[in-house]
């Protein structure tokens, strides 16, 4: 089913519709007149051509058309440039490098874009289709509740405005604020449905309040929130469904009506956030249901079997990265739609995906050529974009050194899809070094870009996971989509790590496990610090033994990281002085 086919929510105002008259008090009112050097507050602002900052690199944003602006005044753009993109979701096709390849000259006037170019290599991808990348996915706009689409966040000191400030001065284009808190989702870089200061952004983000005397309050949002939780502005799926109900009478047909249902029943609005937070040990009653489709030598031939798995698979196994840690890969049937690694073909008379290459070491090398084309591009990007600034003093060069082309944006956010690990320089050499010393191994460990074809239970317990690229391999345990997404992470180094390692480096205070209340039969999430665990055993069957200072033994299938909740003192504890007030009412002449 395809989301995107529902219909968006709209509303209507009558042309006559007789709205209540609003008296006005000037002495109360601030009084503003806007001209062409003022921003909606009232600001002193420096407009620039939004046009000429959609397209090409840094030297025909400089010398857009007939008009040449400094260098400051073209990074100025990208920056703003920048700013929406990240809120919108959109990268649109900027590079510090694209000119090098090709003269501007030779390219039509308005109408370049990174394949134009043909920058960065092809094979490399980056972006979907010619105009942009799209990324950061927000839940179905019908699971999205009035607090997502309000504009204003809860903070200890009252409601406040949100905006981006890349640059450190206070959004002085006007181009950061968020349209709605819905925005918030693509700020949680790391995708354990928090936003906070494990984040890529989030000491960029900052908050517009009023006190008591309508004065304007700016402040890092880092300073009124420890987090932000996601998950609060998701809605439950009877309001989703009943949001669509509302919404029947334009659909035109009762198929299509029934049709956009049942997407959205099927749709899972906490799939955006990584599978750690959202994905459980499978338990013996899982892997006896999964057993039942089985052939006679024991594989389960996923093609055969897609009605039972319900399109995606939701079954993921533990991956260990180059780092050395471990995260989930979720299991497809069909290729990942990241370009990183794409090498499958569709067969539309079988149905099925095959690998395009017969080469035993081809999945490898693939992996290793497309990292390859990724590390080269952003390194070529790095070095154009420090070669622009070189000029600069040492006060614009600080302003201006965290300036980053769409190009580089997408690389970054490419690397993090195919390696689980956030995006650094020094990240981007480990891999590099890794794919030196074993390429084999070190393709493995990133993102699977090869369609899962069949699973084996085995009978040590085991299983054999077989992709269509033919690999194959072995896994201790597999892992099931809850459907939901809880406020701990599966720890999953915990599984991999030895008894004494596991005494030793656990943190006790963050570390949590489920239990069940012997009287309510409630599940309930309790650290080991408020269990009393002293020590932890690992047992044969992939289970923990906790023992107590009191003597008892816990058995439990999984060890979670708990996140520490956001610690939001009552307003009425703050002083008024403190507290934020709603914006003033200002009359624009």
């Amino acid at each position: 089913m395809n989301i995107s086919l529902l219909s968006s929510n709209t509303f209507q105002i009558q042309i006559n519709q007789k709205l209540p008259k609003i008296e006005l008090n000037f002495a109360q009112t601030e009084q503003i007149k806007q001209d062409e050097n003022t921003d909606r507050f009232g600001r002193k602002i420096e407009y620039y051509d939004y046009y000429a900052g959609s397209y090409g690199d840094i030297n025909i944003v400089q010398k857009y058309g007939t008009t040449t602006q400094t260098k400051e005044e073209a990074l100025d753009e990208f920056i703003a440039r920048q700013t929406k993109s990240i809120l919108g979701g959109t990268f649109y096709n900027s590079t510090f490098g694209a000119s090098d390849i090709r003269g501007i000259s030779e390219v039509r006037e308005h109408t370049i874009t990174i394949e134009d170019f043909e920058y960065p290599t092809f094979d490399s991808g980056y972006f979907f289709h010619n105009n942009y990348y799209q990324y950061g996915k927000i839940p179905q706009e019908y699971y999205l509740n009035s607090y997502a689409n309000s504009n204003l966040i809860d903070t200890k000191f009252g409601k406040a405005e949100l905006f981006l400030d890349l640059a450190g001065d206070n959004d002085r284009l006007g181009v950061g604020s968020f349209s709605s808190n819905s925005q918030l989702f693509r700020f949680d870089s790391d995708g354990n449905g928090f936003v906070d200061k494990n984040d890529t952004y989030f000491d960029k983000l900052k908050i517009r309040a009023y006190d008591k005397d309508g004065n304007e309050i700016i402040k890092k949002l880092s300073e009124v929130v420890d987090s932000i939780n996601l998950k609060d502005f998701i809605d439950s799926k009877s309001n989703a469904l009943k949001k669509l109900e509302a919404q029947k009478d334009n659909y035109g047909t009762i198929e299509a009506y029934e049709n956009s249902l049942q997407s959205l029943k099927d749709y899972n609005p906490y799939s955006i956030f990584k599978p750690e937070v959202r994905y459980e040990s499978m338990n013996e009653n899982d892997i006896k249901e999964l057993s039942k489709l089985a052939d006679e030598d024991g594989w389960i031939d996923i093609n055969s079997n897609l009605g039972a798995f319900n399109g995606l698979l939701g079954i993921a196994y533990a991956k260990q990265g180059v780092d050395g840690s471990y995260r989930l890969e979720e299991l497809s049937s069909y290729p990942h739609t990241t370009n990183f690694g794409f090498n499958n073909v569709f067969d539309t008379t079988t149905k099925e995906y095959y690998w395009r290459d017969s080469d035993k070491n081809s999945y490898q090398n693939q992996q290793y050529t497309r990292f390859m084309n990724l590390y080269n591009d952003y390194m070529s990007e790095l070095k154009n974009r420090d070669d622009y600034i070189n000029e600069f003093d040492d006060e614009a060069k600080a302003k201006y050194q965290n300036v980053k082309s769409s190009v580089m944006l997408s690389i970054e956010r490419e690397f993090s899809s195919a390696t689980g690990l956030n995006f650094t320089l020094e990240n981007l050499q480990k891999v590099k070094d890794s794919f030196e010393k074993d390429r084999a191994n070190t393709a493995n460990m990133l993102k699977d870009t090869d369609a899962l074809t069949a699973i084996r239970i085995n009978k040590n317990g085991t299983f054999t996971l077989k992709f269509n690229s033919g690999r194959e391999i072995i896994v201790n345990e597999l892992y099931k989509d809850s459907g939901k997404a809880f406020d701990v992470e599966l720890n999953l180094n915990a599984k991999f790590a030895t008894q004494i390692e596991l005494n030793q480096d656990i943190d006790l205070v963050v570390s949590a496990a489920k239990i069940q209340d012997k009287i309510t039969g409630q599940i309930e999430i309790k650290s080991l610090k408020d269990l009393g665990v002293e020590i932890i055993k690992k047992l044969s069957n992939n289970k923990f033994a906790l023992q107590t200072k009191d003597g008892k033994t816990i058995i439990i299938d999984q060890i979670y990281t708990r996140f520490m909740s956001n610690n939001q003192n009552d307003i009425n504890l703050i002083d008024d002085k403190d507290k934020f007030y709603p914006k003033p009412l200002r009359i624009w002449v």
